[in-house]
């Protein structure tokens, strides 16, 4: 059924659907991509004590501070304080699986190993590979972190030669802050040394961000292994043709991006939205909607 309205207000459409364009697909959270577009970004940190906060005043380690950069994110912390690579890596494959849907995961672990009897580099770099890819069984963008620098003249050779069999595969060179962020424990950072951890881990998450973003083909706002959940086409940016991008229906307004006139109250979507109104709502949202008339041909 066709319906126009009879002021001539609407000549917005064009306009609503240029700057929907600029809208991320599935919509960015704190400046970062939801990944796997479940509306939430939640980031796992793995590791022993200098992952869980030992000697931080704040007793949150780099992963609270995380959250600071990413308020909005759901940050787990899964430091086991003494974890030595060979049960981390028998615990990383039971705690990540806690953890379906995980958009990014950093893995820090090694530095214990020092104390085995059998240590080997070798063996140490082994595992923390296997704990990366149980983080990227969670379908997760796993972020390897080396070795923090330590005070400790015992463990820093170890810690050096731990981080030549990392490096090549490491994202996050959290040794490269030096030991000037180690607390008088020797060991694990203070304070400032986890703020600087924290700077350093956003940093990465946010270049990862960008070099990971699913394909949107049609810019429509709706990464296009999601289009499939909301019935719209990889090909189309405004499925209904409506005037709103499919990603703004769906993420913004919570329309149908399959239907012209979503709530059934004989107004075009993009239309009501060009005058404050609700698309998803049959009620009348604004004076300028409950000052039209609809006539009806």
């Amino acid at each position: 059924m066709a319906t126009r309205f009879v002021k001539n207000l609407i000549t917005l459409t064009g306009a609503i659907l240029g700057s929907a364009a600029a809208a991320q697909a599935c919509p960015d959270i704190d400046g970062i991509a939801d990944l796997n577009c479940d509306g939430k970004v939640q980031i796992v940190c793995f590791g022993d004590s200098i992952t869980f906060g030992r000697a931080d005043s704040l007793g949150i380690g780099y992963p609270g501070r995380l959250n600071f950069h990413f308020p909005n994110a759901v940050v787990v912390n899964l430091g086991n304080p003494g974890e030595k690579t060979p049960l981390g890596r028998q615990r990383a494959a039971r705690e990540f699986a806690q953890f379906p849907g995980t958009d990014y995961a950093i893995v820090l672990e090694g530095v214990n190993d020092f104390f085995l009897d059998d240590r080997s580099s070798i063996t140490t770099r082994d595992n923390v590979l296997a704990m990366i890819r149980s983080a990227k069984n969670t379908g997760a963008v796993a972020l390897l972190g080396n070795l923090t620098d330590v005070r400790r003249t015992t463990q820093k050779d170890w810690v050096r030669l731990v981080n030549t069999r990392l490096n090549p595969h490491r994202q996050i060179d959290f040794f490269s802050l030096g030991d000037n962020i180690i607390s008088s424990d020797l060991l694990h950072p203070d304070a400032a040394g986890y703020d600087a951890m924290a700077l350093l881990a956003a940093q990465v998450v946010s270049a990862m961000s960008t070099a990971n973003r699913p394909v949107d083909a049609d810019n429509d706002g709706i990464y296009d292994f999601a289009e499939p959940r909301y019935g719209t086409s990889t090909l189309s940016a405004d499925s209904d043709n409506d005037g709103l991008l499919d990603g703004a229906e769906v993420f913004t307004y919570h329309s149908n991006p399959l239907a012209v006139d979503s709530d059934g109250d004989g107004f075009n979507d993009a239309d009501e939205v060009a005058v404050g109104g609700n698309p998803a709502d049959p009620r009348p949202g604004s004076p300028t909607l409950k000052s039209l008339q609809v006539v009806r041909p």
